[in-house]
């Protein structure tokens, strides 16, 4: 007896030292050329530079409606919690995939009674018998060719991908929260516009029928008048719904109903954004810092572990399987001699299957080749996102400069025209065309305010920033608010 387990245990440590080496490509992490990851983002606006880029950037709004808004949405949002749940999910799932490297077994008890027929019965045997059976039943999968190795791989990689798409959502509400909150504020400044231009339209129309009742004025001048004045009014109904649409959005965002929603009062927009100078970094942080890169890179992982699994299928299956535990013909039986065991190993190679494991191999290879692909395309989209957000960034500014010279001067045109009017010099008609420029330009002057806050937010979004402030101590960003918190790691 003694040959035969010296045979098995230097087939076994055999096996096992030959188990060092993993079949398919091992993973390296790709690298671009200086072409498609340049040193810069060239020239910039104004107002940027390529500092460190703030972690928690919605603090430097000086808003704390909007750094309230922010962190109840990271705890509360709904696609933060699913994110979360399937980072859960992956997770769980590799810690199974880990489990490949130990035995498989399970406890197995049994009765059997049996009765024999008289063609099973032979002289001396008794006709019923009874056998009792308790043992432990195991198998182990010898990781020889990496099969098991790459499938952890493969799940530890997908892992990484939903815990980097996590973030990406987390960076993404944070931006959406901040959006929606300047467009809430935006709609309540023009319409603080519109009310402040129907009352003087009320009082422009007030005094052409006090002139009209004169003998100063004509029936034309008072439609005129109050054509303008319905012209103002008019706006509100959009304007309202448009609110109510906004709120809707932020509370959804905030994970709450929009009927029982409430947004905090809105403060007034300043007539300039008063931000510190914008720090965006450079290519190579952005890189490190946009989620979606983060979770291509782990998909390339994945689907280069995917090409080892097929590809082991090409070798044999290499298992060991064993029992140990008692058989007796009744219970009083049992002792040490009704000790059973098993051991054996078992080699499996379907070999007949080799052209449909090497069609696998190829389309595995295939959509590692798209995963590269897609990796290099999410840079691409990466560094064009944040080119568009700086150049929007500068153009909202030079509008904006704009709009304030144009609405002041449209509302001294306007004041002239009154006070003109009222002394008896000029027509009516200047005053209408001066009145209705000087509402256009009052709420182009709002949209270009609000624009300009819209713009910040599109930098920071296309930075990609905002999850690292999860890191924070007492910042909740587990999503729902009930979901397990994965935190951004250190």
């Amino acid at each position: 007896m003694r040959t035969p387990r010296r045979v098995l245990v230097l087939f076994l440590a055999t096996l096992i030292l030959g188990g060092c080496a993993a079949v398919g490509p091992d993973y390296t992490p790709p690298t671009l050329a200086a072409s498609q990851i340049p040193a810069n983002f060239g020239t910039v606006p104004p107002g940027l530079d390529m500092r460190t880029v703030e972690v928690a950037w919605w603090q430097a709004f000086d808003d704390p409606a909007l750094t309230s808004l922010i962190e109840r949405a990271l705890a509360a949002n709904h696609d933060i919690g699913m994110a979360a749940a399937r980072v859960e999910e992956a997770r769980a799932l590799a810690g199974e995939a880990r489990q490949g490297f130990l035995p498989r077994g399970a406890v197995v008890l049994g009765h059997e009674n049996r009765r024999r027929s008289d063609v099973e019965l032979m002289p001396g045997q008794p006709r019923r018998t009874e056998t009792y059976r308790g043992a432990v039943d195991a198998s182990w999968e010898v990781d020889l060719f990496g099969r098991i190795r790459r499938s952890v791989e493969a799940a530890e990689a997908l892992a990484g991908s939903r815990a980097a798409l996590l973030r990406g959502v987390q960076a993404g509400i944070a931006a959406s929260v901040a959006a929606t909150w300047f467009e809430l504020q935006g709609i309540d400044a023009e319409l603080a516009v519109v009310v402040e231009i129907s009352a003087s339209q009320r009082d422009s129309l007030g005094l052409v029928e006090r002139l009209l009742q004169a003998g100063a004025a004509t029936e034309f001048d008072r439609l005129r008048a109050e054509a303008l004045l319905r012209d103002a009014e008019a706006v509100v109904p959009e304007l309202k719904r448009r609110r109510a649409a906004s709120v809707n959005a932020l509370a959804v965002l905030l994970g709450e109903a929009p009927q029982t929603f409430r947004a905090p009062p809105a403060t007034p927009a300043r007539e300039t954004l008063s931000l510190r100078t914008i720090a965006i970094g450079d290519p190579v942080a952005l890189m490190t810092r946009r989620a979606d890169v983060a979770a291509a890179e782990r998909d390339l992982a994945a689907a280069t572990a995917r090409i080892g699994i097929e590809t082991a299928g090409l070798y044999p299956d290499v298992q060991v399987e064993g029992s140990i535990g008692l058989v007796a013909g009744s219970l009083d039986a049992i002792s040490g001699r009704a000790v059973s065991g098993l051991l054996a190993p078992v080699l499996r190679w379907s070999f007949l299957d080799s052209g449909r494991v090497r069609a696998r191999i190829a389309a595995s290879e295939a959509r590692g080749r798209e995963a590269l692909i897609a990796y290099e395309q999410t840079v691409l989209r990466a560094l064009q996102e944040a080119d568009d957000a700086f150049e929007a960034y500068g153009a909202a500014g030079r509008t904006l400069e704009l709009r304030l010279s144009e609405s002041a001067a449209n509302r001294e045109v306007a004041r002239l025209a009154r006070a003109r009017f009222s002394a008896g010099e000029g027509i009516y008609l200047d005053v209408l065309e001066a009145e209705r420029s000087d509402f256009a330009s009052r709420r182009a002057l709002v949209a270009a305010r609000t624009q300009q806050r819209l713009a910040v937010v599109s930098i920071h979004k296309a930075l990609g920033g905002g999850w690292e402030a999860c890191a924070q101590a007492g910042l909740d960003c587990s999503g729902a608010s009930g979901t397990p918190s994965w935190r951004a790691p250190n």
